[in-house]
């Protein structure tokens, strides 16, 4: 199904997928679904196999499409100053986006999700740091850490060089992240990489820069901000796609000992999603399948947040805070 959201100055379409079991008196977890340059909503849908695990796992998926005349290439302007803080331009269409289908649909609050593949990915990171209080987990194919450019030509030279220094870039993204934290408190941002050694448009090292400038940031969220923004190695998992590329796997842990971030780089892959249930531009059947492994990751982070005595804590503040203001 398709609609369309508003913020103050602009709109943007979606497409809606609903799966064939979705109940509306359940809760259900939204995934946000990003298309890169040239691409439309369906090419993403296409490419990702997202809504075939939607399907499987009962979740609803949603695609905004960036039109023409915001972007000649149909990118997401994740470089822009304009389009990288909470109020608006693009965070706010894609905060409207969620918001609108909240009320509409039975959105569990809790379990909202983004993500995107290449300049989609890059505005799957901007969202997380400007509207924190909406976003779970994020989910990222060929992207960027926050604010790695505020120009056009300084996205272009970060796509083929990298960004600024992540543990900087980090220490602004929990400054920009104030204001939804001041709506919504949270001690982490879980977040899941996949980047291809070969691709052509993306320098892989910005895969290692998302995930740096993101320790850095929940190290902030955790309440560390003072302390150094080092990142260990992770614990790593080499593995194959059978008749398919290799891989490395990158597993983080925060300091509870819970599943915080992992980085996948995929030998030989380019500029695609990994797992692809196709074959074509943008799309690489022989990766490990990321759709299905966001799916894992959202889901295991998200319980793992929500068994923590500080996220029952805020819960049990919001059921306390509700009941006084139904008797009031």
């Amino acid at each position: 199904m398709s609609g369309s959201a508003s913020s103050a100055s602009a709109s943007r379409k979606y497409r809606l997928w609903v799966p064939a079991k979705y109940d509306p008196e359940v809760l259900s977890p939204l995934v946000m679904m990003l298309h890169g340059c040239t691409q439309k909503p369906e090419d993403l849908a296409e490419i990702s196999g997202m809504n075939a695990v939607a399907d499987r796992n009962n979740f609803l998926v949603v695609y905004p499409e960036q039109p023409l005349r915001a972007n000649l290439l149909r990118c997401w302007n994740w470089f822009d100053p304009k389009h990288q803080s909470r109020g608006s331009g693009e965070p706010a269409l894609l905060a409207s986006v969620i918001e609108q289908l909240a009320s509409s649909h039975n959105v569990d609050p809790s379990r909202v999700y983004v993500a995107g593949i290449s300049a989609g990915a890059a505005m799957a990171v901007v969202l997380a740091a400007t509207y924190p209080d909406l976003v779970a987990a994020v989910g990222v194919v060929a992207g960027l850490e926050f604010r790695a450019a505020t120009s056009m030509a300084g996205g272009l030279a970060a796509m083929k060089k990298g960004g600024p220094d992540p543990e900087q870039q980090g220490l602004v993204a929990f400054q920009t992240m104030s204001k939804g934290l001041s709506e919504r408190p949270k001690g982490r941002m879980p977040v899941i990489v996949f980047q291809g050694t070969a691709d052509p448009y993306l320098n892989p090292l910005n895969a290692g820069q998302v995930v740096s400038q993101w320790a850095k940031t929940n190290q902030c969220l955790d309440g560390h901000n003072q302390d150094g923004g080092a990142l260990d190695d992770g614990e790593l998992t080499k593995s194959n796609v059978l008749g398919g590329h290799s891989f490395e796997k990158y597993v983080y842990k925060d300091g509870a000992g819970r599943l915080l971030m992992e980085k996948w780089m995929v030998d030989g892959m380019g500029h695609a999603w990994p797992g692809s249930p196709v074959n074509g531009d943008f799309a690489d059947p022989k990766g490990p399948p990321a759709s299905e492994e966001m799916w894992r990751f959202f889901s295991d982070t998200t319980m793992e947040s929500l068994a923590h005595p500080t996220a029952r804590k805020t819960l049990w503040d919001r059921l306390v805070h509700l009941l006084h203001g139904t008797r009031s």
